[in-house]
């Protein structure tokens, strides 16, 4: 475009000084040629800018993170004006296109259209602006370039992706099984007689044999199999580009270790602010679905401030009934110590999922007992 530029330039310089010098009909016909060449291109921009048509369609509404969907837009001419030199830019920081670039320029005869359809992937779950992002349109004689904003952008809804996982970091969730049936339950040594579908294995065989009949131990306290899952919904910063990654992997983490303890017949608690702590539960995988769908409409909010979290989860007494609590969070201030200390004077074995994309943000629970800290880089694949 700017060797065109020149090119104008250098003919209009000669146009001047031919009328300069000789002056006739030709030289003012090249001289006034030259001179409205720009005027018509610019008015061609404007033309094309007022005319031109763009319409998207994505195959679902709800689509989830790395699925790819269906993706389709189409360039439309219905005029009688040849559209040259038309390129389409997309939206690239949350979303990619596969088998379509930026470089790529379309020209459009009278009363056509040119259709693409290709896959479409959202990187993180959220709601945001997909497809094209910008049109950059050109005159004929490429002098100038006008690139502008795309009027009806494609907003998506991105769920969570759900990842089946066996591990985080170094840490094996099959330890995290046993501890919670390691305390399932807590044998009394008084006994009641045996009631057909009673497990055999508690029964009291030195009881049984004095009294003459079947008897088995009693259980004191209340089943505490399930495992609590308390979720980070503070929103450290405007920028989509800074909190969706973020956000995006505290859900999936959510939704991982939930999976992994339903899979394995442990009843879920999630806990998570929504003006009051919220209470979400599956027990087995046929509740999984719409567990799934609750976690997915979770809100972050820069007001779901960790103290206000944990002060609130302190008054839940359900809370401290679990065998297990996962405290998953993208920061840390501090505000936590008070928690992490009721777990463990609960005798609660507590894992703490730390979403970060500096180092230098992780915070050090070296003073806390019967506490595990467990590093999530942003940067990195969950199944990594």
């Amino acid at each position: 475009m700017k060797k065109n530029r020149i090119i104008w330039f250098c003919l209009w310089v000669l146009s001047i000084i031919g009328i300069s010098l000789r002056g006739g009909a030709v030289t003012y016909g090249f001289f006034t040629a030259m001179t409205l060449i720009p005027v018509i291109s610019v008015i061609y921009l404007l033309a094309v800018y007022s005319l031109f048509r763009i319409c998207q369609e994505l195959g679902q509404r709800f689509v989830s993170v790395n699925e790819p969907v269906r993706y389709r837009f189409s360039l439309v001419n219905e005029y009688p004006l040849l559209f040259a030199g038309i390129r389409v830019i997309f939206f690239s920081s949350f979303s990619s296109i596969t088998d379509l670039d930026d470089k790529t320029e379309y020209e459009l005869s009278p009363d056509s259209r040119i259709e693409k359809e290709t896959r479409l992937i959202c990187r993180y779950r959220g709601e945001y602006e997909i497809g094209i992002k910008e049109i950059e349109i050109q005159d004929f004689f490429r002098l100038f370039r006008i690139k502008y904003k795309n009027k009806e952008c494609i907003r998506a809804f991105v769920k969570p992706q759900l990842l089946t996982i066996d591990h985080l970091g170094g840490t094996e969730l099959s330890d995290a099984v046993k501890r919670s049936e390691a305390s399932k339950t807590e044998l009394d040594i008084l006994s009641r007689e045996y009631v057909p579908g009673d497990d055999i294995r508690f029964i009291n065989w030195n009881q049984s044999a004095r009294t003459g009949g079947l008897m088995t131990r009693i259980f004191s306290g209340s089943d505490q199999r399930e495992i609590t899952i308390i979720t980070d919904t503070f929103r450290k910063s405007s920028d989509p580009a800074e909190f969706l990654p973020s956000e995006n992997r505290v859900l999936e983490l959510t939704l991982a270790v939930a999976y992994y303890f339903i899979r394995n017949n442990i009843s879920v608690a999630e806990y998570h602010l929504r003006q009051e702590l919220v209470r979400l539960s599956a027990e087995n995988t046929l509740r999984f679905e719409e567990f799934y769908e609750d976690i997915s409409q979770i809100a972050f909010s820069s007001l779901n401030t960790h103290q206000l979290l944990y002060d609130q989860a302190l008054r839940r007494r359900d809370i401290f009934e679990s065998s297990m609590a996962f405290l998953i969070v993208s920061s840390w201030d501090g505000a936590a110590d008070g928690l992490l200390k009721e777990f463990e004077a609960n005798n609660i074995h507590t894992v703490v999922c730390f979403v970060y994309s500096d180092e230098k943000e992780c915070p050090d629970l070296s003073g806390h007992n019967k506490c595990e800290l467990i590093y999530c880089d942003i940067a990195k694949e969950l199944t990594e």
